[in-house]
């Protein structure tokens, strides 16, 4: 029985010291991801939306739902501060 916890012990041991150079390297920590695009949606000269596009893709999936609605857009391309 001794034995037993002593092992569970050590894996535990083992666990933290994996979780500190995961933590120490910065290996679990997700980089930000911010907007490549703003896309602005009118209806005549009434702005009725904006969203951010992350990518092409998603500039691209902005536009279509913006004219399977009717709206026009417009796009502004943001800088890569």
């Amino acid at each position: 029985m001794l034995s037993y916890h002593h092992t569970w012990l050590n894996l535990f041991d083992e666990f933290q010291a994996t979780q500190d150079k995961l933590d120490s390297s910065n290996l679990l920590k997700l980089s930000p991801v911010k907007p490549c695009y703003t896309v602005y949606a009118y209806k005549g000269s009434k702005q009725v939306w904006e969203d951010w596009a992350y990518d092409n893709d998603g500039l691209v999936s902005l536009k279509k739902i913006a004219a399977k609605s009717g709206y026009t857009v417009t796009v502004e391309k943001l800088s890569n501060d």
